[in-house]
């Protein structure tokens, strides 16, 4: 790793991060011309879009869908990155109610149909989803979600449905606090543009940005722990554990909230409540029931997709993703968690415990790094404190949520490191700079 990072000591950016948002930047600013050294603390690119392999069957950190109408989908577009994949088998769709088994309502045609509940609540229930298709979520950005629907409906049964949608969207346990504008953006950004689940799972976009990073002259080092970034005099000082500092000009940072603060030493980044889940990933020699491929918890915020129903993701049989969306505040209990995705499991699929041939239980996975509370606005790539210092990820700037807002931050972010360095350079020439920068 020392002669690697001595490769890269000069540079014009450094992306710290080899997530999905710092690839992204680092190909955006391999595109735009620029000398980019991407740093990665892990020995493996990818962070939480990576995707393991256990006999025969891809699991994702949990259940990951990409939202084919969003920033994400654009932004690997441009990119030249290829995904595909197949949307959740909703046709087949359950809801789980005190442990019951009910049809899921999920659209205004499916609400006549359900017997989840009766007709004054399939009224209000048609209401509701009527409402979230026409208003403008720009309107109710500083309003909570709980408030936004306790005027919407005033049956119980109808209030957890729209939660369990909710959380379905945004992956976030938090009526409360969660912003009613941006969840209904993202709610209607489900239900009428979709979601997929990728063949092969989320490792193939990885790769894909991987790919794009290393054709546009990114230079990539894995297990290269920063440990600060501070200006030192005309260019930024990235300091890396064993090893001397690697300089640059511009610095995107594509890290989550609490580490960015911590590296820049900037108590006005972080503060953001993180989004957390607890996953069960089964792997199946078969169902045993497979007219069951989609189930979600009503009264309880829990989960279940075979996600290779619709996206190559098994060799042999069925691959299937539980999740329990965690409360941001209250500690879970991991073994409690574990015990309620079974029973979730047991009543879709009956029989699934003699056909398991993988399983992965994951009790702690932070699905986003952001609830976007009503009362609250995410930092934009430019809030860092340090001049040249850019932040990127999935609770950065206005655009998106999860997946999109990563994305979307890090072309901004990209953007805005491109404009620095030109800016640099154009105040160095004609002669050429110590940084490297001409």
């Amino acid at each position: 790793m020392a002669r690697l990072v001595r490769e890269v000591r000069m540079n014009d950016v450094v992306i710290v991060g080899g997530g999905m948002a710092g690839l992204a930047a680092a190909a955006w600013c391999g595109r735009a011309g620029l000398r980019v050294a991407l740093l990665e603390r892990a020995g493996r690119l990818g962070g939480r879009a990576t995707t393991d392999r256990q006999s025969g069957h891809a699991f994702n950190q949990g259940g990951h869908a990409l939202y084919a109408g969003g920033a994400a989908g654009r932004a690997l577009t441009d990119l030249e990155v290829p995904f595909a994949g197949g949307p959740p088998p909703l046709s087949a769709s359950l809801a789980v109610v005190r442990g019951e088994v009910h049809r899921l309502p999920s659209g205004l045609l499916s609400i006549l149909g359900t017997d989840l509940f009766g007709f004054g609540a399939k009224v209000e229930a048609a209401r509701a989803l009527t409402a979230i298709a026409r208003q403008d979520p720009r309107e109710l950005r500083d309003a909570t979600w709980r408030s936004w629907v306790d005027r919407l409906v005033s049956r119980q049964e109808v209030r957890d449905v729209l939660d369990a949608f909710a959380r379905l969207s945004t992956y976030a346990n938090a009526p409360e606090r969660a912003s009613a504008g941006a969840t209904i953006a993202q709610l209607r950004l489900s239900l009428e543009r979709g979601v997929l689940y990728l063949h092969g799972g989320w490792q193939t976009i990885v790769d894909g940005l991987e790919r794009a990073a290393r054709s546009a002259g990114a230079r990539i080092v894995t297990g290269a722990r920063v440990t600060s970034i501070a200006r030192d005099g005309r260019s930024l000082a990235v300091s890396l554990e064993g090893t001397e500092p690697v300089r640059s000009a511009a610095v995107v940072l594509c890290a989550g909230p609490i580490t960015a603060r911590t590296l820049l030493g900037d108590r006005s980044l972080g503060g953001a409540l993180a989004l957390r889940a607890a996953c069960l990933d089964v792997g199946l020699s078969e169902l045993p029931r497979p007219d069951r491929l989609f189930a979600l918890g009503i009264d309880q915020p829990t989960y279940f997709s075979v996600h290779s129903a619709t996206a190559r993701l098994a060799e042999t049989g069925a691959t299937l993703h539980l999740m329990k969306y965690l409360d941001p505040i209250e500690p879970n209990d991991a073994a409690a968690d574990e015990r309620e995705l079974e029973e979730m499991l047991d009543r879709v699929q009956p029989g699934w415990r003699e056909r398991v041939t993988a399983r992965r239980f994951l009790p702690f996975v932070v699905a986003a790094n952001a609830l976007v509370e009503a009362t609250a606005r995410r930092p934009e790539v430019d809030a860092a404190a340090t001049e040249g210092v850019f932040v990127a990820g999935d609770w950065v700037g206005g655009e998106g949520m999860l997946a999109d807002a990563a994305l979307a931050s890090a072309r901004a972010a990209s953007q805005r490191a491109i404009a620095h360095v030109t800016a640099v350079r154009e105040r160095a020439a004609p002669r050429e700079d110590t940084l490297g920068v001409t």
